[in-house]
């Protein structure tokens, strides 16, 4: 059955981060599939306008600054305009990967137009005052905002979720609409292990490297991933801090403090075609993030064979086996952090060991399964809607 599929995203390519790399993923591979992908998503100038995305229509709607993320805008499209979107292209299925203003509006809009209406889910209230700052950072509010998120998400017919840590926040939140689990996925054609040559272009530190991939963000916490290295000074040891974004400034100036300029690289962004080359030529990959609901770039770095070393936090667990696929430690904890690299650093053939069997776990993450189980939620939404719900 060919259809027709309409995906709502916060944000599209060029604006980059880990929502915005699955939508495009999926949407190009459903058109790669034979069904027709309309996307929505905010204007990345500010203006609305349109355009083909290698056969993915990109409608951009008018969009306003985000104070908490400088890359990326605010949708501010009202439903009259998002109904003529639907209205026009007449989805089979509608799938949001938005948790705000436009998930709202579609939800609204069902009232008036039958949509068989799916959502992933990206966050988590929990983790809102990492996003947000010291202004947010208050328990009433948190409780506030999962009660936001809960009557929302339960508004849509099926809930997907990265992790099954997420779903169970969820539940334990109050979520009463079906859910299901979906990996973000991986590549594992392009990131796989291979000859740990330098990648192009890119002027690395000495080894033995410890990487660190994601926008240069707060909510990321690398300044914990620095200050461990503070700890490491006898080893040799470098961090590659590989992405961009607007803590980068603060966190040079924190490598600067610590005395860490010969043992720290900031990259800036690294083209996707380079970025399976970058994790070959590093040696640990380290993720000190306390937001994740799952991590893309922790799974590229496992199926590109690196032991990680991971913070206890969000769905980091789920993803990191302790002792087989690396090591957790806990969060906010820069002795730990920096006892555990040291640990791999000094023993590369354990490392290697976890290496391999990362491969392995990442394997069951392979975006082909992602893809196969998304096609499937479509058709069975398609065919069924609204006899019953999923």
């Amino acid at each position: 059955m060919r259809m027709r599929i309409l995906l709502v995203s916060h944000a599209y390519p060029p604006t980059i981060s880990g929502v915005t790399v699955v939508v495009s993923k999926v949407a190009h591979e459903m058109v790669r599939r034979g069904h027709d992908v309309l996307v929505v998503a905010a204007s990345d100038t500010g203006a609305p306008y349109e355009h083909d995305d290698d056969g993915v229509h990109v409608v951009r709607v008018r969009s306003a600054p985000n104070p908490y993320w400088r890359a990326g805008r605010l949708p501010i499209t009202g439903s009259e305009h998002l109904a003529e979107i639907v209205s026009g292209f007449s989805p089979h299925v509608v799938h949001s990967h938005e948790s705000a203003w436009l998930a709202w509006q579609l939800s609204r809009l069902r009232e008036e137009i039958p949509l068989p209406l799916l959502a992933t889910c990206h966050f988590v209230p929990r983790f809102l005052s990492h996003y947000a700052g010291r202004a947010l950072r208050s328990e009433a509010r948190e409780r506030v905002a999962w009660r936001v998120a809960v009557r929302l998400l339960d508004r849509f017919d099926c809930v997907v979720f990265p992790t099954e840590a997420q779903r169970r926040m969820y539940v334990a939140a109050g979520l009463a609409a079906p859910t299901r689990v979906i990996s973000n996925g991986v590549d594992v054609a392009r990131y796989r292990p291979g000859p740990a040559d330098d990648p192009p272009g890119i002027e690395l530190p000495p080894r033995p490297r410890v990487l660190a991939v994601g926008r240069v963000a707060r909510d990321k916490r690398l300044d914990v991933l620095l200050h461990a290295f503070a700890y490491l000074r006898d080893t040799g040891a470098s961090l590659v801090i590989a992405g961009d974004g607007q803590a980068r400034g603060d966190l040079e100036r924190l490598a600067s403090e610590l005395q860490l300029e010969r043992s720290v690289a900031f990259t800036g962004p690294v083209p996707e075609a380079v970025m399976p080359h970058l994790y070959r030529a590093c040696d640990v990959y380290a993720i000190t993030s306390l937001v994740e609901v799952q991590s893309i770039t922790t799974l590229q770095a496992l199926a590109t064979g690196l032991p990680v070393v991971a913070a206890t936090a969000g769905a980091l667990p789920e993803i990191v086996q302790h002792g087989v696929t690396g090591l957790l430690v806990p969060p906010e904890d820069p002795a730990a952090t920096a006892e555990a690299i040291r640990s791999l650093v000094a023993n590369p053939e354990r490392a290697r060991a976890l290496g391999a069997k990362g491969v392995r776990a990442a394997a069951q993450h392979d975006e082909q399964r992602t893809f196969d189980a998304y096609e499937r939620l479509y058709l069975e939404a398609a065919e069924h809607h609204p006899a019953r719900r999923f």
